[in-house]
């Protein structure tokens, strides 16, 4: 990313050619270089001649320097060409003759204000100047790109003064953000506008975060975060997205070299005061991590990863919802052993064909299981020992095709009030006497009388 402080001796400017649009408008395709990084951009020549009228007047620039402007005969290639080369030339002479000073009216016109360090972070001094306690008040998540937290981070290790302009204060984004209490962070491995700059290859810390109680990451890259220490004592939901994560420890320990975890680490890395991880559709095989990094958990969203097998999330006493959605699941064996006291699990969009596993998840209340191949009604049986279950979901599974499917069901979990809810429909009266009426069928087969139940 750049720093023309740092790297003011290492800029340059070329105009690598000319081209006129269908409108007859000839734009100059000018490349800007500063260090490693460069970017394109594109201007006319009346915006070359606004510049230098305003350089000539405020910064003692020639005022013959710029090529000339012509009103007859500026579409001709040879003079688009010559005027090309003349440019260049003008831009590379203020350039040199500005170095030290470098006017804010040549940095915006060389956009220098979309890929600086310090350009951009006056940027957001001013926006929170002005609007920071709107923000703030409004309780909103602000939302980060990756090249904004990459250059607050790169800030922070300038020596440079804060400008004499209040406005522009770099202290106006650490006050922002040590205030902030919910912010997103969004990255991507796509090159920033026209430059060579890819947001998730920059590096950048959290340490000027000191109360943040949500944060949600899309599509970043975890091992370019460091220094995240302030958000493990004040983050109670976590949630990143679309970000490759392989463990749980990809981006809890993401500022440990060896994302080594145990029952006896430090407590300085354990999240204590996470009640909700959402890591959804990553590449997340395992959550046995989170028995020991997320130790008060109460909410886990794992859907859309890799997972094909149940941990032991025993020791996670306070968990109660479980999302595993869209996931390699296909056994799944005693799981009243495995999950404690879970109360909504989901296991959508998976490929579980069996149920006596879930026989004895007695505090369960919600259970879907949508779009598997459960194929068997004899299946449901197994669930109806769950009292407290009271929202089921079975559609898209082969057993939902068969006839009587939602009298079937309901009757073998004797379900007979409309708390019941099946694939997000209360039972009708009509269903309900039918189970009723089915129910006494089949009590008197049994010789039994309705006081027997």
């Amino acid at each position: 990313m750049s720093c023309y402080v740092t790297h003011s001796r290492e800029c340059n400017v070329v105009i690598s050619s000319a081209e006129t649009d269908t409108h007859h408008v000839t734009y100059y395709n000018i490349t800007v270089n500063v260090g490693e990084v460069t970017w394109s951009i594109k201007k006319r020549y009346n915006e070359f001649l606004e510049l230098h009228n305003k350089l000539v007047s405020d910064h003692t620039v020639t005022k013959d320097i710029l090529p000339g402007k012509k009103i007859i005969g500026n579409k001709d290639p040879n003079f688009i060409e010559r005027r090309r080369v003349g440019l260049e030339i003008y831009l590379q002479t203020v350039l040199s003759f500005l170095q030290k000073s470098m006017p804010e009216e040549l940095f915006n016109f060389l956009e220098f204000d979309k890929y600086d360090v310090l350009l951009i972070v006056k940027k957001l001094a001013v926006e929170f100047f002005n609007f920071g306690d709107k923000y703030l008040a409004n309780e909103c998540s602000f939302n980060f790109n990756v090249l904004q937290l990459y250059a607050i981070s790169e800030r922070l290790k300038l020596p440079c003064p804060d400008s004499e302009n209040n406005e522009l204060n770099f202290s106006h984004v650490l006050d922002f953000c040590s205030r902030l209490k919910s912010m997103t962070i969004k990255g991507g491995y796509y090159y920033v506008n026209t430059s060579n700059i890819i947001y998730n290859n920059l590096n950048y810390e959290l340490s000027s975060f000191k109360n943040i109680i949500n944060l949600e990451c899309f599509n970043v890259a975890p091992n370019m975060i460091y220094n995240i220490k302030p958000l493990r004592q004040t983050v109670r939901k976590l949630s990143v997205y679309n970000s490759k994560l392989k463990t749980p420890e990809d981006i809890l320990l993401c500022d440990n070299v060896h994302k080594e975890w145990s029952s006896d680490m430090d407590q300085n890395m354990i999240w204590h005061e996470i009640k909700s991880v959402d890591f959804s559709w990553n590449e997340i095989e395992t959550l046995r991590s989170l028995t020991v990094l997320t130790p008060n958990v109460k909410t886990i969203n794992f859907n859309g990863n890799l997972i094909n097998t149940f941990d032991d999330l025993t020791v996670l006493t306070n968990l109660s919802h479980l999302f595993l959605s869209n996931n390699n699941i296909i056994d799944v064996f005693d799981l009243h052993t495995r999950l404690g006291n879970v109360v909504c699990l989901d296991l959508s969009s998976n490929k579980i064909s069996k149920l006596i596993a879930f026989s004895k998840l007695y505090s369960l209340e919600m259970l879907d299981l949508g779009s598997n191949i459960v194929d068997d009604i004899s299946e449901v049986s197994h669930l109806s020992a769950l009292q407290n279950m009271n929202y089921l979901v079975l559609s898209g599974n082969p057993v939902s095709t068969i006839i009587d499917y939602r009298i079937k069901i309901i009757g073998t979990l004797n379900k007979r009030t409309s708390d019941f809810c099946l694939d997000n429909e209360r039972p009708t009266q009509k269903e309900l006497d039918t189970v009723a009426v089915m129910h006494a069928l089949r009590l008197a087969r049994e010789g039994k009388t309705l006081f027997d139940r």
